[in-house]
Order: C-alpha cells, then structure tokens, then sequence
C-alpha cells in the first residue's frame, strides 16, 4: 500500500463523523515495540508558535481476527502504512476519527492474522503545547543574564502520550520503546534511558539516539530538550547515575535531592527485593519551570515542579525540605508501583498512587537522612485524617470505580487513591498480616506481575500467602475483607459501649450528612488503662464483622478506660458511651501522656469530624461545645500530632464562623490560652533548623499563634520584617512564612510593606522563595492592594506562572474577609479580561465561596450574577456557590450557639471551682453544667 492511497482524505483532516465507540481500545491488538522520531525546529525556542514534526513504527501483533486498527492519536497524521512480517503491506478500505474519544479506527480490506506481527508506520506533525502543560510541551524561565530562555518537556500521564506520538494509550499496553530525537545543537536532550549516540544530523541539529528501554507503558515515557545542566550523586551501583538537573544558576539548590536521591532508592530496592538496574540504566530528576503535576514518574527520567526538588539551604524552609524528600520517595516508589507493576486501568489508580503514597512515609522513615523525622507519625495526621475527612461524603468514590472519560480519569487521582490507598495498605500490614509478612506479600506482587498490569485480586492473591491463618475471621479469606474497603466507598465509626466490665461493639459509617447501611470488617486493637503498653500492639484482636456486633468480655476489669484502634492504625473512627467518655477526659485531664500520642491526635480529630457531622445532619448528636469539651486538655498538650489534628479542626470550624465574628473572636482568644504552653516550646529567637519534629512544631503553633491574634507573637513577627526592611536584615527561612503574612495583615504600612515584599519577588528566582512571598503577600489587609495583586495573575510581564494561578488567588480569598471580598470584586470589575486569561473562573467562585460567612460578603457574591456577557456556565456557578454559601451562612449559626454555650458552661463551672479550691473539680463542673455528654 502506498502513501498516498485513500489515506488522503484523512491526512487533510477530512475526518469522518462516527458514533462515539467509547474511550478504550478494543482488546485485540497487543503492541511491543514503538520506534519513536522526532525532530525539533529551532522556531520551538522562541516566541514563534512551532510544530514538530514525528514518525512512529508500531510492532503489535493481534490475538483475535480482526479487521480494525484502534489507536490513539492527537496529531495531524501525513502518512499511515501498514506491512506484514514479510514486508509486504496491507491496504486499507477506510478510516475513522473520532475527535471526542481521539481514536483513529483504520478498517482494513483483509483481516490480520492472530499472532502474526505487524508493523504500523506513521508520520506525522503536531504543534507544542503553549499553556496547558501536557503532552510535549513549551516551558519558559529568566536565565542568569534575565533573558527569556525556553524548553521543552512532558507531561503524558494519564492520557497525553497521544500527543507525542499515536499510539495505544492505555497502561496495559506495555511495549519496548526506542527514542530517538534531532534538536538545535545548542541544547542537550535527555530521555527515558542514556543516548548511545549523538551526531550532527546537519549543520544546526544533533540527533539522539537512546537505548531500548524496558517494557513499559506509554505515559511513562519522557524525553526534556534544554540548556539544563545536571549534578551527579552517588551512584545507585556501578554504572547506574544519578543526576539531578535543573537551570544551571539552580545548580548549587540541587544539593539536597543529590544527597538523600540515592539512599531513598537504595532503601526501596532493600524493601522490594528488586534492583533498579534490573529495568532501566539510570535516574535522572529534573525540575521543570512550568509543571502542572507535583512530580511524575518518568521511568528513569522523573520530572518535578521546581519547589518540590530545588533546597536552598540558606533561603528554604524545613517544610520543603521534607516536601523534597517525600515527594523524591514518592516518585521513586513509582520505580515499583506503577512502572514495573501497572494498573491495568485507571479504575484501580489506587495500586499505583497509594503505594507511591504509603512507602513515601515508610521508605523515608527507614532511610538514614530521615531517621529522626517521625515520618510514620506525621502519616497519620497528614494522610490517614484527611483520607478520613476525603471519605466522608455520600459521593466519595470507591479505591476502586469506574474511569471512562478523560476528566474521570484525572479525578482518579485524587486523595482516595492517594491517601486513602495509603491508609487502607497501612491497616492491611499493621493490623493483619506484620510488617515481615507484608513485605514478603509485596515481594511476591512484584515478582509475579513484573512488566504486566494489574487489577486488585492480583495484590490480594499474593499478599494472601502470607497472611497469619489467626489473623482473618474465621472461614473469610482476604479478598473478602477488603471488597467493602476497596469496592465501595466509606469507612465506619466503631461505637464502644460500656456494660459491666464488657464492652459492646457496634459499627456504622461514618458521613458528614447523610446516612448509609454499607458495614465493614473491621480489625479490632485496643489498650486498657491497667496496661498501657499495649499501644504499641497493633495486632488484630477481634473482628468486626457486618450485621453483627462485638463483644470484648471483661475487659474493663481493673481498667477505668479502654482506647480502641492502637496508634490509629485501622482506617476508621471510634465513639464511646457517656461513661467511657468521661473516664478518658478524666485521663486526658489528669496525665494525657498515658495516652499514645497518636491516640490523642485521634481523639482530637474524631471529635471536630463528630461535632461537624452531628450538626449537619450526618453521624451522632454531637455538636461544638461537645468538641470543644474533648480539646480542653490541650492546654497541657505540647505534642506536634495533637495540635496538628486540633488546628486542622480549627481551620473549617473558623473557615465558617469567620475570625473577625464575635463568636471567632471568642473562640480563637479560647483557643490561645490553651495554646500557652505549647507556645512558649517554641518561641521565635530559639531556631534550629537541624531538628526536623522542633522546626515542624515551631512553624505550626507560631502561624496558628498569630492567627488567633496573640499580641506577643504578631509584634515578633513585624519586628522581624521591620528589621528586614529597613537594615535588610533577611528573616529567618523557617519564620518566613509566619513573618511575612503576619507583618502584611497587621501593617501600620501596607502599601509600603505590600510594594517592598514585591520588590523581594521580583528579585529571586528561588521557586520556594517565591511561594513563601506569594502567600504573605495575600495576607495584606488592604482591598486596593489585594485586587492589584490579583490583577498580576494576569499579567503576563509580571511573572507569576500559570501553574501558581490559583495558588495565588487561594493566598488572597482565604486570607480573612477582606481578602474575600476583593477577590470577589475583581471578578465582577475584570470579568471580561480574567475569563480570557484564565479557562476555569467557575472554579475560583466555588474556592472563594466556601470562605464566605456573612450578608456582606454574599451580597458580594449576588453581584456577581448581574455581570455583563457572564457565561451560562459560569452563572451556573455562581447560584451554586450562593446556594451552598447561603446554607453555609444558616449552618454557621448553630456553630456559634456551640461556641457561646461551651464558654459560658466553662466561665460558671471555673468559678465553681475556684470557689470549692480545686481545679479538678472544673471538668466534672462542666459536664454536669452542660448536661449532656456527646449523646
């Protein structure tokens, strides 16, 4: 067949129109192999709008007769030809394009042979992405002489491999790939595996010839063309590099993701049982200017925003020092779970994400570097609560549920994939199966479906060889205790009832509104007061199973309390009876450190998830002075996991009633006198970058601190940046994000204060640096200020990137009202030019709703309704946002009745006290004044 036979009528786009066949490829054609060209015009490496043009050989053979060819493709296709094993070629009757699912569909004049190979060659031409930041696309930074300096890179997960080149873009369609690439001569190109050769192709390009990779999915692949320079570290073995490469003027801020890039590998090559070089010769990590992902996985060629590889140790805080390392054991992890071992599809996103996700803590945490970080800590408040709070919606999806669409795909990754999958994993190795056995069970996984794609049952089959015969109910194989975790949606709150020295277990699932039968099987692990050991045991003890309840007989004998779920290491939430309640506040109060810490941060965030359902008509009858009663012992609490929980709390609750209300005044002054004590463990002249858990606890009760208006800390904090201002003194890089914010909102100067912080911005390149501005610089209380601020979003000379847009817009409308407000009067005044710059504005009025919580700022939001040329789409948003903000608004108020009912009970039981001499007497005062207790 030749070119240009009756394929003429496709390559001139003159596609036909069919009926949607649906997004995925039929399963009749297996590809093994890509040949991969393309070739770089110098008109990529300006301002010009270029294409590139492209060819692609595909080896597939197929494993049923058939007559069709399905691939997909996003490029303007010049030629198709189609050869046999033989060489000869295989004409084609017609061919079909459809521009929703991007499917080309070559019908053929004979039907393929089953396991005979074919060969499907195509050239093509396609135009660089400009804005989005997917598929092969164009990215820009200011080099060291301030002159425009542009790149190319990828982006091709989920579904942009199609983009680069056709292809069959599912994950299970594994295949070979050979990468060739012909660029400017100026630049240096880097791809998936190393270049076995780079010649002159002509006077002005080089070509790139790089070995085979391994057998792998297509939006694995990577390929960066660039004047980037690289930093090598320690070697992962002989032979094997790894490089970290970023701008060149970035090349001293590599230093960190160098050092700690080659033991994290290392310690992931120690868990998995696999070595690296096995599959691929090198790793190489870069940070891309413009990157709309955190991070990507590129087999041996992993990609990364420039905050989440970059550490300046001069100018960078410790909360990016640890973002660093997490996100590098994330990407790594991907190495194994993701890239040897796939998915099948993006339906179980989960196998790939929430291992990346789970290992990102626990690879870390064993790593040498990190040792002292208390990483499998911070995974319990940072992952497990807000998989919790993620899952506790009616429309939460299940770990496992159906993706058909491009958009459904994308929202696969999601925090139920991510973070719930992590948790979900986490229970399975803790509560089930031993952190021995589970390793043995990922080892086998691996080993088993290396180079294949996946579906759960192929994890569960092999995790189940070494699940401990007592460690499942009795007659129930794993599989069967997982499907509700991982099938459907939701997670349970176990209810602890007290009777005798027994205790009754029963369970529901937890929601925020709502109400659902769907039950669990739940693994039980608890701890007594008479042994307090026992936290550490997080072994199942008991099954609870669905349609059934649990009895844990005697128990309480000698024991005043019993905590359940150790150390929080199953995925659910507990509530207790009244008395039970009683006896772990009276502990709480007494000596809180019998109770684990992670047990305290449970309680903490069970009882704002409690009080927030009870009074939105989903879980129990809790409400906030309930809450509040469980968060007073924190005045003794100086723990990081506790306070991180309790902020985390605080922040929706505040987020509501709004800090500037009289009942936000109320509670956050509350709020501060519990946070004495924890407050004076860090105060702002004691640093010490060195101590990763300090530092961490020192930038979250400081921020918090002077959130709540503590005159002490506000006044540190404009000292500070008075200092920095006027003698240009740098703040400390791990106050930074508490000074400049808290200096900007209490200004005497704001315009003074805004225009030199900016000045600060527009005089660093360091990516975090920058951020850390961003933030402060949304914290000015000052409307003018704010919406000019705003309005840079936009302007394309002032240097904020696309991919910090809506970072930006979030600094300024979750700042306080006034930020709110300006936010929203942007809107209504720049409509016209903020819809040209930007594609989703319904998405800014949804964020900037859930902040609104009284009259004025919803009459703001009404205004926006009367807007001159407002989309249909867009209206739509802003009835939804009034809607929801207007139901917000009523539901705030019965927040505020619980704030003032618990601060009145707690002002007349402290004068009970003080008047009978003993301050024990305060809690047993409160709950008889509050008549109720959680029930």
């Amino acid at each position: 067949m030749k070119p240009s036979h009756l394929w003429s009528l496709f390559f001139c786009f003159a596609f036909n129109l069919v009926k949607s066949q649906g997004y995925r490829l039929p399963e009749t054609l297996i590809p093994s192999r890509y040949e991969v060209d393309l070739v770089i015009p110098e008109a990529a490496f300006s301002a010009q709008s270029a294409n590139f043009t492209g060819s692609v050989s595909i080896q597939f053979t197929a494993n049923t007769t058939t007559s069709e060819i399905n691939l997909h493709h996003r490029v303007y296709a010049t030629s198709i030809l189609l050869n046999d094993s033989a060489g000869g070629s295989i004409s084609a009757a017609n061919n079909t394009y459809n521009e929703t699912t991007e499917i080309l569909t070559i019908y053929l004049v004979e039907a393929l042979v089953v396991a005979s190979t074919y060969t499907l060659q195509i050239e093509y031409t396609a135009a660089f992405e400009t804005s989005a930041m997917r598929g092969f696309y164009t990215s820009t930074y200011l080099d060291e002489n301030n002159a425009t300096a542009y790149l190319l890179t990828t982006q091709l997960q989920p579904t942009s491999a199609r983009h680069a080149f056709p292809c069959f873009d599912e994950p299970q369609y594994k295949a070979v790939f050979a990468i060739n690439l012909t660029y400017p001569s100026e630049y240096n190109a880097l791809s998936n595996t190393e270049s076995v050769s780079n010649d002159a192709f002509n006077s002005s390009h080089t070509k790139s010839v790089y070995k085979d990779t391994t057998t792998m999915s297509t939006y694995l692949i990577a390929f960066i063309i660039s004047k980037f320079t690289c930093t090598t570290g320690d070697t992962i073995e002989n032979g094997v590099d790894h490089r970290v490469c970023s701008r060149d003027e970035e090349k001293k801020d590599r230093a960190w993701a160098v050092e700690v890039g080659t033991p994290l590998l290392r310690t992931l090559e120690s868990m998995t049982g696999i070595r690296y070089a096995n599959y691929m010769p090198k790793m190489d990590q870069v940070a891309i200017p413009d990157f709309s992902a955190g991070a990507m996985e590129n087999w041996g060629l992993v990609t990364y925003r420039e905050t989440g590889l970059l550490f300046s140790e001069e100018h960078t805080s410790n909360v990016y020092k640890k973002s660093i390392a997490l996100v590098i054991a994330h990407e790594f992890t991907h190495m194994w779970f993701g890239n040897l071992v796939t998915c099948k599809w993006w339906d179980y996103t989960f196998l790939n994400e929430g291992f990346a996700r789970f290992y990102q803590y626990f690879a870390s945490a064993v790593t040498q570097q990190l040792l002292d970080w208390e990483l499998e800590k911070h995974f319990i408040v940072e992952q497990v609560h807000t998989a919790l709070l993620a899952d506790s919606t009616t429309g939460a999806q299940a770990l496992t549920s159906t993706a058909t669409t491009a958009s459904q795909v994308s929202g696969k990754f999601s925090t139920i994939s991510y973070n719930k999958g992590a948790s979900i994993y986490r229970m399975i190795e803790t509560n089930i199966m031993g952190s021995d056995n589970f390793i043995y069970g990922i080892r086998h996984y691996l080993a088993e479906n290396q180079l294949t794609g996946t579906v759960p049952d192929d994890l569960w089959t092999s995790l189940a060889k070494f699940v401990p015969s007592v460690a499942l109910p009795n007659n129930t194989g794993l599989s069967t205790v997982l499907e509700n975790w991982v099938e459907l949606s939701g997670h349970p709150v176990v209810t602890a009832t007290k009777r005798g020295n027994d205790i009754i277990l029963s369970q529901e699932r937890f929601l925020l509104s709502g109400n659902d039968t769907t039950e669990y099987y739940v693994p039980i692990t608890y701890t007594v007061s008479s042994d307090v050991t026992k936290f550490s045991n997080t072994t199942v003890k008991a099954w609870l199973v669905p349609g059934g309840t649990l009895t844990l007989s005697n128990v309480l004998e000698d024991s005043s309390w019993i905590i359940l779920n150790n150390r929080q290491s199953g995925f659910y939430r507990v509530n207790y009876d009244s008395s039970l309640w009683s006896a772990i506040l009276a502990q709480l109060s007494s000596n809180h450190l019998v109770i684990d810490v992670l047990n305290r941060a449970q309680i903490v965030s069970d009882a704002y998830n409690y009080a927030r359902a009870g009074r939105n008509g989903g879980y129990g009858t809790w409400n906030y002075t309930d809450a509040m009663l469980v968060l007073k012992y924190l005045e003794n609490e100086v723990d990081y996991y506790p306070w991180y929980a309790a902020i985390i709390g605080n922040n929706h609750l505040l987020q509501r009633i709004g800090y500037d209300s009289e009942e936000g005044q109320k509670f956050t002054a509350w709020m501060l006198k519990l946070m004495q004590k924890v407050y004076s463990t860090v105060p702002f002249d004691t640093l010490d970058s060195s101590n990763q858990v300090y530092t961490m606890k020192q930038i979250l009760i400081l921020a918090r601190v002077c959130r709540y208006g503590d005159a002490d800390c506000i006044s540190s904090a404009k000292r500070l940046f008075a200092n920095y201002r006027q003698n240009g003194v740098s703040v400390p890089k791990n106050l930074r994000t508490v000074v400049y914010c808290n200096a900007l909102r209490h200004s005497d100067d704001v315009q003074g204060d805004f225009d030199f912080l900016w000045q600060q911005y527009t005089q660093t390149k360091l990516s975090s640096e920058i951020m850390t501005i961003y933030s402060g610089l949304g914290c000015a209380e000052n409307t003018t200020v704010l919406k000019w601020y705003l309005g840079q979003t936009i302007n394309s000379t002032s240097g904020i990137r696309v991919q910090d847009f809506t970072s930006v817009w979030s600094y300024v409308y979750s700042s306080g009202k006034t930020g709110t407000l300006a936010s929203l009067e942007y809107i209504e005044e720049n409509y016209a030019a903020l819809k040209d710059a930007y594609s989703n504005v319904g998405s800014l009025i949804s964020g900037i709703s859930n902040y609104i919580y009284d009259e004025e700022q919803l009459a703001k939001l009404s205004a926006l309704s009367n807007i001159t040329g407002l989309t249909l789409s867009h209206q739509t948003s802003v009835e939804t946002a009034l809607n929801s903000s207007a139901n917000a608004i009523t539901w705030a108020q019965l927040l505020k009745e619980d704030i003032v009912t618990y601060l009145d009970a707690e002002d007349a039981a402290a004068g009970v006290a003080m008047s009978r001499s003993s301050s024990c007497l305060l809690l047993f005062a409160l709950l008889a004044l509050l008549n109720r207790v959680f029930y």
